[in-house]
């Protein structure tokens, strides 16, 4: 795999994933199959010692008791028959218990495959905006082309929209105690995926909808998609396709809004698939000083992380003195086990658990022994020292929240726009590998690194908070306004004004 490459040849804190296979020999098997209660406890023991033993932060957010009490439940609840999908859905909450945005359990391939082709027949016909424990239409595909956009949807079959929220949270991975990641995951195309798990499909649902006048009223509605109109784009050439996918990940501007202001978006810290990001940042920065901006707005709004190394390459830009992006980077065990005992599909993973790489910094500790770890001196040249503004909102996570709690922690910023959805005190990363379980197959994702930020505060399992806090209204998101922009242009003509009465 390309990826276990790049962290064994460059030793970043990149997020990098492997397959492992569980113990015992791998064989065909069906969606449909039901597993024994024997191989069903022997799954659930297999999949409660990686979690117990291994996990950098299994009591992170959830103590050891509140853990043991729900492994409990959960082993209690096993029948004594079930299919991969409802044993899934037996551990989902509880691997979700951890409150850890990068462990998660997932169906194997074979199980999605059948999943994805049956449920053609039972899509939802609306999107929703989720505001607490409300939903909002915010895509209409239904058979009545009448509803209007914004109005709101009581219940689906009978459940209230704030049970199904509440229901659909629990299978959800997150990092902490905010819920507000789970609802941007669900806004961005899964809420089709887990109702329909959750709750099951048909053809036709029955919902209830209060218009915008308040009127409520109970329709039966259908998937009916609308006809696209016009011819397809011309096929892109790969240079073409290539630098497109360069503007969606980054870009900078400087807006005609507001004077001597650069606007820097980065949706993603994974440009390095494509292009040096060493000289893209120097290409960047000395075009920002090129252009006399005394002010830098850093979009991290859309950003769910990626390459350390691009995050802290970033930062040398940005800090007067030294600093720190990433204090820790520890493992309770050096190698997991199930590397040791199991094979790596594609690759050997035990080269990347060498002692060059981690290393034993205490008892029962091990440290990931990565360049972006401790301290770093900033850059003399194109050094950014201006007024920043960095926006941020429950999509900003991992590698992206890590970077800004640091950065607020050690320079002076302004942050615009809500909680991230990364934890403001770090997360568990750095490698990341698949642990396939022996008998259903399923996949656990398992992160093997607790990594911490800057911030001295005591962690409080929370988001990093901004400044100013912006929140939406339904039709202001319908309207597709960006208020977090708006808002930091005033915040910037406020200050001009501001120093001009000094």
């Amino acid at each position: 795999m390309r990826l276990l490459c790049v962290v064994i040849l460059s030793v970043t804190l990149f997020c990098w994933s492997q397959d492992v296979k569980g113990q015992g020999a791998a064989s065909p098997i069906s969606y449909e199959r039901k597993f024994s209660k024997v191989e069903l406890r022997a799954d659930f023991r297999y999949l409660r010692s990686i979690l117990e033993q291994e996990h950098p932060g299994v009591n992170w957010y959830t103590s050891k008791e509140s853990m043991n009490i729900a492994f409990e439940d959960a082993y209690k609840k096993i029948a004594d028959e079930m299919t991969e999908k409802d044993f899934g859905l037996l551990l989902k909450p509880l691997v979700a218990k951890i409150r850890c945005g990068h462990t998660d359990l997932r169906f194997s391939p074979e199980t999605r495959k059948w999943e994805r082709a049956k449920n053609r027949s039972f899509v939802l016909p609306l999107g929703f905006f989720i505001q607490g424990d409300r939903l909002f239409i915010a895509r209409n595909e239904s058979n009545d082309a009448s509803l209007v956009l914004g109005s709101e949807v009581l219940e689906i079959e009978g459940n209230t929209a704030g049970k199904i929220l509440r229901t659909l949270r629990k299978y959800l991975p997150a990092d902490g105690y905010g819920e507000a990641f789970k609802d941007a995951t669900l806004e961005a195309g899964f809420f089709d995926e887990y109702y329909l798990s959750v709750f099951g499909g048909k053809e036709k649902y029955q919902f209830s909808i209060k218009n915008v006048q308040g009127e409520v009223k109970s329709q039966i509605l259908e998937f009916k998609p609308r006809v696209p109109t016009g011819n397809r784009p011309p096929r892109l050439s790969k240079e073409d396709e290539t630098q497109r996918r360069l503007t969606r990940l980054r870009g900078l501007s400087f807006p005609k809004e507001v004077a001597s202001t650069a606007l820097l978006r980065i949706s993603s810290f994974s440009y390095d698939d494509y292009e040096s990001f060493l000289m893209t940042h120097e290409r960047f920065f000395q075009e920002i000083e090129q252009n006399h901006a005394a002010n830098l707005i850093i979009d991290l709004r859309q950003n769910s992380g990626g390459n350390h190394e691009i995050a802290l390459d970033l930062m040398k830009y940005l800090m007067d003195s030294t600093f720190v992006l990433t204090s820790h980077a520890e493992a309770p065990v050096m190698i997991p086990s199930f590397i040791l005992n199991n094979d790596v599909e594609e690759q050997d993973a035990s080269r990347a658990f060498s002692e060059r790489i981690v290393k034993k910094c205490g008892e029962g500790t091990y440290c990931l022994n990565v360049p972006s770890v401790g301290k770093h001196k900033p850059y003399e040249q194109y050094r950014f020292k201006g007024n920043l503004y960095i926006l941020i909102g429950e999509q900003t996570f991992s590698a992206a929240s890590s970077f800004v709690a640091s950065l607020k922690e050690q320079r002076k910023s302004t942050l615009v726009g809500r909680e991230t959805g990364g934890g403001e005190a770090g997360c568990n990363g750095g490698i990341i590998s698949t642990v396939v379980l022996p008998a259903t197959k399923l996949r656990l994702q398992f992160p093997h690194f607790r990594i911490t930020t800057a911030v001295k505060a005591p962690n409080i399992g929370r988001g990093v908070i901004p400044n100013v806090n912006v929140e939406y209204t339904i039709q202001e998101r319908l309207n597709k306004a960006d208020l977090e922009l708006e808002k930091t242009y005033e915040l910037i003509r406020s200050a001009e004004i501001s120093k001009l009465g000094h």
